[in-house]
């Protein structure tokens, strides 16, 4: 499971802010078929062979039940998450992909009630 830090920091190197993303996908039906000829196959290395060569790093990855098959959490920032969602889908292998970044909802529900503060309502 992925640790629920929004903020992973700062990416020295290249001074870009990190992180945390929950990738979901729904495979498509030409993956399916081909992982039903090769259910051996090692569909976690392969997507964070993708996920590293986005410059991203893949923190856990799990098949799940229901609606979508994949879950990813991965640490990167923004711009390298959405190139790897377009580098999945142009492959073919998976049919949707949806990306969902991790918050501090304490923070936001800060900035809210500080925002509040100034809201005024007409005729008052």
């Amino acid at each position: 499971m992925c640790k629920q830090d929004a903020y992973v920091g700062i990416n020295k190197s290249r001074n870009i802010k990190m992180s945390k993303f929950y990738v979901i996908g729904k495979i498509s039906h030409e993956l399916l078929e081909r992982m039903q000829k090769d259910p051996a196959a090692d569909r976690s290395a392969s997507t964070k062979k993708v996920i590293e060569a986005a410059g991203g790093k893949m923190i856990s990855y799990e098949w799940v039940r229901g609606r979508y098959d994949v879950i990813c959490c991965v640490e990167c920032d923004a711009e390298t998450v959405i190139g790897m969602k377009v580098a999945f889908l142009n492959s073919g292998l998976m049919e949707q992909l949806m990306i969902h970044e991790v918050f501090d909802y304490n923070k936001a529900f800060g900035k809210a009630s500080d925002a509040a503060k100034s809201v005024t309502m007409p005729a008052e």
